[in-house]
């Protein structure tokens, strides 16, 4: 059931907007702006189009050279930042503004989103929103923005706490150019070209990145990280910018080295294995995932030729009608878990020969099911 939150009221927010447009160029004066801009500072319309206002003169004084500096910061087609202006009363107003700088111009629009009335619940949401990130950060792990220089570097321009505390890139520094932290410099030197190509080739022709490598934490410790990442390129900035995001996959790569050793111990204690024997699964009752030595000498191929020319399926091979052998096997797996069927199957060095299939079904450690299977011959149509 959907309740309404008795506070509901205190989610409420009352924003106005206000935009007006400066020249950088010409000691950030105010060329052009709305009505509603108008009104606030207290000057007419006509006052602003003559260039009687300066973007300076209305900013609270603590905040100019910041609210300066950000809006004339290189290479930043978007700003977006925070703080207090003056209206026609005097009364400093809370805003967030959204500053756009236009391309080849001096120019720069700004919309300031008046939340004044709403500045203590803005702190409170920015509490939270902190609090969500750091539990975001959590989740998705290692995110962050790197640039990719004209030798094939990554300079780090971002990162978030957590790729942060992975890597033990400086949390206290917010720019990260100045120190210089290459990513590149991380990747576990087996792994740097694969790395390389797959950034060249996202950056030639703007597919994402999805791949698998090796980075050193700051625990001086190579682990296996899954990277997914994008290309992106923006106006004015002549090298590209790569936004990734790294996630731990050591116990993953772990879990898969542990199942390929049983894997392995499998398919060599099947090979030494006397009978001709294979695991097949339900759906697929002729494909031999797993097969013994006396099964490839059965038929008559190698290892490889069961893998590579008959892609480890024998149905090729039987002679008989194949539908109604997996039909007439299924039923009776269904019923008894258990299966028996005769038919003839060519084999590459004895020819046709008959066979006797018994077969057993068996429920693995996951929960999902697996068909034992083994062919008997009569031995007079056998000469080893």
């Amino acid at each position: 059931m959907l309740t309404v939150p008795e506070n509901i009221e205190d989610r409420s927010y009352e924003v106005d907007f206000l935009n007006c447009v400066i020249d950088k160029a010409d000691d950030f004066k105010v060329i052009d702006s709305d009505s509603h801009f108008a009104e606030f500072v207290g000057i007419h319309l006509s006052k602003i189009h003559e260039g009687k206002l300066f973007l300076q003169e209305i900013i609270k004084p603590s905040d100019r050279q910041r609210v300066i500096m950000q809006i004339t910061k290189k290479d930043s087609p978007y700003i977006y930042t925070s703080f207090d202006v003056i209206n026609e009363k005097g009364e400093l107003v809370f805003v967030h503004c959204t500053a756009q700088n236009y391309e080849d111009s001096s120019k720069c629009r700004l919309v300031l989103a008046d939340v004044s009335k709403s500045r203590e619940k803005t702190e409170k949401l920015e509490a939270k929103t902190q609090e969500m990130n750091h539990l975001i950060d959590l989740v998705t792990g290692g995110v962050c923005q790197f640039q990719v220089t004209d030798d094939m570097h990554f300079n780090a321009t971002y990162m978030n706490d957590s790729c942060s505390q992975l890597f033990g890139a400086d949390q206290e520094k917010d720019n990260y150019d100045d120190s210089v932290f290459r990513i590149d410099d991380l990747i576990y030197p087996e792994d740097r070209t694969v790395v390389f190509q797959a950034v060249g080739k996202a950056m030639a022709t703007g597919e994402d990145l999805d791949l698998e490598c090796r980075m050193m934490t700051c625990d001086k410790e190579y682990v296996w990280f899954k990277l997914n990442a994008s290309v992106r390129k923006y106006d004015g900035v002549k090298n590209p910018i790569v936004n990734a995001m790294f996630s731990d996959i050591s116990r993953v790569k772990e879990a898969e080295k542990r199942a390929d050793n049983v894997s392995e111990k499998l398919a060599n204690l099947l090979n030494n294995l006397t009978g001709a024997m294979f695991f097949s699964s339900y759906e697929k009752p002729f494909e031999a995932v797993i097969f013994s030595g006396d099964f490839a000498k059965l038929l008559g191929y190698t290892r490889n030729e069961i893998y590579e020319k008959l892609n480890c399926d024998i149905s090729s091979l039987v002679k008989d009608n194949i539908e109604h052998l997996e039909e007439d096997m299924k039923a009776q797996l269904s019923k008894k878990g258990k299966s028996k069927a005769r038919y003839n199957i060519k084999t590459k060095t004895l020819g046709i020969v008959e066979v006797i299939d018994r077969r057993k079904l068996v429920t693995q450690r996951d929960g999902s099911t697996a068909l034992i299977c083994e062919l008997e011959v009569d031995e007079s149509q056998l000469d080893y």
